[in-house]
């Protein structure tokens, strides 16, 4: 850049010097020289002023003047003349052709030498030529001579010219009476005015060429106020009260630039502050303000976002500095910019809104506002429970705490969690998103779990053994099954038991009642080991399929279902056909077990019941059989006993492939 600057400044006092030393104005001249055409300027272009014919012929020529530095560079047809401008005083000159001799012999000067004698030379204007009008002493032409031209030419801002254009390494330049025009072939021509406007005494005052470059623009009105743009980034800004030197060089004015400079952001309302935290800086502009930092650049502050982000702090605040622009076109409208210590998302229907730390990043993980949540609603609200933190989005809230991470919770199961105390309940902070499977889903929390069908909708469920079927502490494989059963005893030869009814929801188990009960008298046997027979009263320890149910009358079960009869019978006798299996009989032998006895006994056992899959359908002789889930809560000979409702209700959820995994607690869990 300082060639085509020191080049120009050359130019200028180059073009200085044919105005002391034109032969027009030579001292001593008596008489104007004679000028001839310069037949090196275009054909269309005519330069220095025609032959003299007033003169005589024989008038020596003046001394050569030297030519004016020119470019080679430059092509005369596409911008301004930038030939070798000729002295007229060193051109060649043309004798005008003799006249004709007067008819009075005794007249001897020229024909016009003495008016009184022989009159003017030209009184007939039919017989005589007028003589032409000189032509201008200086040219314009090519890009400056347009943008001369439309400024209005001699009449206008700038005035006649007052030198030739002079060029030197691709810059070239006219001076007029009211200013100069500089031109290159990249920025075009443009003008810097001395007397009118703003910006042009401000140049010509600051250093003008040197100091600021050569215009790469007009100078642009924006009310009472203007700019002009130079070739060294600098900009003249006239802020209607006083001029501000502005730089696009700097980290403020390259982002101002690039960011649209004056037709988007307008002009600088004030000058550039420094000193900020971190050795920043800062410049409020007409649509908003530019701060930077070494470690983040220039970024644009304006708007919503501006207005939530100062309300922080600023650069002071949790936020720090910008790290992008403000990013618009979001979905539903919005906005979105981030910062050193989080990110502002803004929306027509929400206004602007702080995401940070755990609960921004678990945000952004989700899709940010292009998930499910939306546009956050408020800033992030800490002093919860715990020392956590919640923040609300349109579409559900994400909960943060020192002993979870941040986690979302959205629609009916938000809903039931917040009727059961939120982070304050029972449940705690949740430890998981949400997970869905059909038209089942579940949540997990610190002390319980939210799940939701679609048509039982949203239910709580606390903490229990289900969750051993989860995290792998059950000894016991569930094989995948919808519900289990698990009932267990606190230690060897004890009947009484806990029962808790688990289901699968979305995959996890969760509790869906729990009860007490009995199972044989003598308590469980060891894992591995039979049962036996049932006068022995023991049951068996593992993990049984249930595949079919009996009764009295079906409650509504999808499991085959066998309705009892005064012939039903289960074998009890080892070695024989119908060991372990149902059979029909009007005979009850040995240790068979004559089931319509039972069911309709005023105890009640067999009213409805359950098969479990205990030694079947792999049957083992004398390894136990009849092992059921029945009626009348009492011990047993080696079943399960429940109350009424519980047996009913197991049967009308049970599913085929279902299990009971049974045994005392130590055998059971991990």
């Amino acid at each position: 850049m300082k060639k085509p600057i020191l080049a120009a400044a050359l130019l200028l006092s180059l073009a200085a010097g044919p105005l002391a030393s034109s032969p027009a104005l030579a001292v001593g001249s008596g008489t104007p020289p004679s000028q001839a055409t310069d037949s090196s300027s275009p054909a269309a272009e005519t330069t220095g002023a025609t032959a003299d014919t007033t003169g005589p012929a024989t008038t020596p020529a003046a001394d050569p003047v030297p030519d004016p530095v020119t470019d080679p560079g430059t092509d005369p047809a596409a911008g301004p003349a930038t030939g070798a401008v000729t002295d007229p005083a060193t051109a060649p000159v043309t004798d005008p052709a003799a006249p004709e001799p007067p008819s009075d012999p005794s007249v001897t000067g020229p024909a016009v030498t003495d008016p009184s004698v022989t009159g003017p030379a030209v009184t007939d204007p039919a017989l005589t030529d007028p003589a032409p009008g000189p032509d201008p002493e200086f040219v314009t032409a090519g890009g400056i001579g347009a943008k001369w031209r439309s400024l209005g030419g001699a009449s206008g801002v700038l005035g006649e010219p007052t030198a030739n254009e002079q060029c030197s390494a691709g810059l070239c330049v006219q001076t007029f009476t009211g200013g100069s025009i500089y031109w290159t072939s990249k920025s075009g021509a443009h003008p810097v005015l001395l007397s009118s406007g703003r910006t042009g005494p401000q140049w010509t005052a600051g250093g003008g060429l040197a100091a600021f470059g050569y215009p790469i623009g007009d100078e642009i009105a924006l009310g009472v106020r203007s700019l002009q743009k130079f070739s060294t980034g600098k900009v003249i800004i006239w802020t209607g009260t006083r001029f501000l030197n502005f730089s696009t060089g700097t980290g403020i004015g390259s982002r101002w630039a690039a960011s649209g400079a004056e037709s988007v952001l307008g002009l600088p309302s004030a000058g550039e502050t420094c000193g900020l935290k971190n050795g920043g800086c800062s410049q409020a502009f007409d649509n908003g303000t530019i701060y930077w930092s070494p470690q983040t650049g220039g970024q644009v502050i304006r708007g919503g976002v501006g207005s939530r982000w100062r309300a922080a702090g600023a650069q002071n605040g949790v936020l720090g500095y910008p790290t992008t622009t403000e990013a618009c076109g979001q979905v539903a409208g919005g906005c979105l910019q981030r910062f050193q210590g989080g990110s502002i998302y803004w929306s027509p229907a929400t206004g602007a809104w702080i995401t940070r730390g755990g609960i921004g990043t678990r945000y952004i993980l989700t899709g940010g506002n292009r998930s499910s949540l939306g546009y956050p609603v408020a800033n992030e609200a800490c002093g919860q429970a715990a020392g956590g933190c919640i923040q609300r989005f349109q579409g559900g809230a994400i909960y943060w705490s020192p002993l979870t991470p941040a986690w979302i919770v959205r629609a009916g199961i938000a809903q039931r969690y917040a009727t059961n105390g939120g982070a304050g309940g029972w449940l705690g902070y949740p430890t998981a998103n949400e997970r869905c499977a059909g038209d089942q889903c579940i949540q997990s929390f610190q002390r319980g779990f939210i799940g939701y069908t679609k048509a039982g909708g949203t239910r709580p469920y606390g903490i229990t053994e289900c969750q051993k079927l989860n995290n792998g502490r059950s000894r016991y494989s569930t094989y995948g099954a919808n519900r289990v059963l698990l009932t267990f005893t606190q230690g060897y030869g004890q009947s009484y038991a806990t029962n808790v009814y688990c289901v699968r929801m979305a995959g996890t188990y969760v509790q869906d009642w729990r009860t007490d009960g009995y199972v044989g008298a003598s308590g469980f046997k060891a894992p591995g080991v039979p049962s036996g027979p049932t006068r022995y009263l023991y049951s068996p320890t593992g993990s049984y399929s249930v595949t079919e149910a009996f009764g009295l009358g079906n409650p509504g079960t999808v499991l085959p279902y066998r309705t009892l009869n005064p012939r039903s019978r289960w074998g009890g006798n080892p070695w024989t056909a119908t060991y372990n299996k149902y059979f029909e009989s009007s005979s009850w032998v040995g240790w068979d077990e004559n089931m319509w006895y039972f069911a309709t006994r005023a105890t009640h056992d067999y009213r409805q019941g359950v098969v479990v899959n205990y030694n079947r359908p792999n049957i083992v002789q004398d390894a136990g059989f009849a092992i059921f889930l029945h009626m009348n809560k009492v011990p047993t000979a080696g079943c399960i006993s429940l109350d009424d409702w519980a047996v009913v209700d197991y049967i009308r959820k049970s599913r085929p492939g279902d299990r009971i995994i049974m045994g005392t607690y130590s055998a059971l869990f991990r």
